[in-house]
């Protein structure tokens, strides 16, 4: 407290007034939100789940899924950029619902997988594809992309590829051996988009097609000839959304991811990173095709091309 001389007093008197607050009390309590914020920051941070923590199920057959804390990333997107780690290990985890076969087991012997649109109990036909899947950074970027459209307009989550050779009904061991035999023949080729455009079917409703440049063509009509097989004229892509729509809303699909790819509207978030993708091998994958899911479908194999 300060004494302080009255001016209506006599000279003795005074006023008692309060002393001004300390200069670093602002300070003190800036510090205290800052740590707050970063305690919850670091609890958010630790909630989701980290890359590697959850072993996945080895086969199709068993694909019960551990809860990871999914709801807290909405809160988590306003704090960081859409392109950090913890928001890539999500949508990771949503764009690969499927896992690598187990040897052992034979997928013709498996169940019928849940959710298939398969109306038996029967089980699931032994279908296989051979595809060329892009890796690196356009890789992560076209699957978050896929996790993304099959979030917002209930599709299957699948990963990123161009199917070379598809619904190939033979016994795994034949469709390996001819794999491999492809593969020694097909030389290192380069895939090239075109457009986002939409298709007629399910398994072709909205895709990038794929330019049909010499050596795409090349690997495809040798796919035919190893694995003796005769199907309508090859139209490469990549698909970017498994659903059934009406063609007006595939249109706003289209419309929609061409803006996110390629125009100005993106905010340059979602640019493609790459305008196609080298193919040095190709990947076996078991993918009966009443399973419109995925869930089932796994890898079997990858083979390097060295022809």
């Amino acid at each position: 407290m300060l004494l302080v001389r009255s001016h209506f007093g006599s000279p003795s008197s005074h006023v008692r007034v309060p002393a001004p607050a300390p200069r670093n009390a602002g300070w003190g309590l800036l510090v205290s939100l800052a740590l707050l914020l970063g305690l919850v920051l670091y609890w958010y941070g630790t909630a989701l789940p980290q890359e590697g923590s959850q072993q996945r199920p080895s086969n199709h057959h068993n694909r019960q899924r551990q809860p990871y804390n999914y709801h807290l990333l909405p809160l988590q997107q306003l704090l960081i950029s859409p392109f950090s780690s913890s928001h890539q290990r999500y949508l990771r985890h949503t764009a690969s619902p499927l896992s690598v076969c187990r040897s052992s087991v034979m997928p013709s012997t498996a169940a019928t997988a849940a959710g298939s649109s398969s109306s038996s109990s029967a089980p699931l036909k032994e279908y296989y594809s051979l595809w060329a899947m892009p890796k690196g950074k356009l890789g992560d970027q076209l699957r978050s992309e896929i996790a993304h459209l099959a979030q917002r307009y209930g599709g299957p989550a699948f990963p990123p590829h161009v199917t070379v050779l598809g619904d190939i009904e033979k016994s795994r061991e034949e469709v390996q051996a001819l794999a491999k035999e492809l593969a020694a023949q097909v030389k290192k080729y380069r895939i090239n988009f075109v457009e986002v455009t939409q298709g007629t079917f399910f398994y072709q409703n909205v895709f990038m097609l794929v330019a049909k440049d010499d050596g795409t063509m090349a690997a495809a009509a040798a796919a035919r000839s190893v694995y003796g097989m005769t199907t309508p004229p090859y139209m490469p892509h990549l698909s970017l959304l498994y659903a059934d729509m009406d063609d007006a809303e595939k249109a706003k699909v289209v419309e929609y991811e061409t803006g996110r790819l390629y125009g100005e509207s993106s905010g340059y978030d979602t640019l493609l990173v790459e305008t196609g993708y080298e193919v040095d091998s190709f990947t076996l994958w078991y993918s009966p095709i009443e399973d419109r899911t995925t869930r089932s479908w796994c890898l079997v194999e990858e083979y390097p091309l060295t022809g």
